[in-house]
């Protein structure tokens, strides 16, 4: 895979998380269910970033109604202690109801821990069955779209 922050054509957002002693195997090591919950706070941060509050009220962001269709994940370094661990996001995909965004895990010396990618679905409160995104949303994420050629 080539690493996004090395892609000139490609600006992810890009987060800081802390890995803390809790998300550590008994070998020292971030478990490897936790990459994912560092992925969701950098969604979260880009979210923030944009303006997006989760409320109780889906009327005031509906585009917060989504769910997570597929989560893939390849690890590449083991990411040994505690320490900065930091994730880049991009959006290789924005549909009319889905979003693709395809992810890193960079390790404090720049080095790749974990590569892969996040789709989620917008649905309808109700109805539960898909539904468009906002054109805020939409805006949003194209910050981050990588295109068909590789640019941004």
């Amino acid at each position: 895979m080539t690493a996004l922050r090395d892609d000139p054509r490609v600006t992810p957002f890009r987060h800081v998380n802390t890995v803390h002693f809790d998300e550590l195997d008994p070998l020292g090591i971030l478990h490897n269910a936790r990459y994912a919950l560092h992925v969701e706070r950098a969604t979260t941060a880009f979210l923030r970033g944009h303006g997006f509050r989760w409320a109780a009220d889906t009327a005031d962001n509906p585009d917060q109604f989504q769910v997570v269709r597929r989560f893939e994940i390849d690890f590449e370094l083991p990411f040994i202690g505690t320490g900065p661990l930091a994730v880049e996001l991009s959006a290789t995909h924005i549909g009319t109801t889905s979003l693709r965004y395809r992810f890193r895990c960079v390790g404090p010396s720049g080095e790749s821990h974990a590569h892969g990618s996040r789709s989620v679905v917008k649905l309808d409160p109700d109805t539960f069955r898909p539904e468009p995104w906002t054109a805020r949303w939409r805006a949003a994420h194209l910050t981050v779209l990588e295109r068909a050629d590789g640019t941004t």
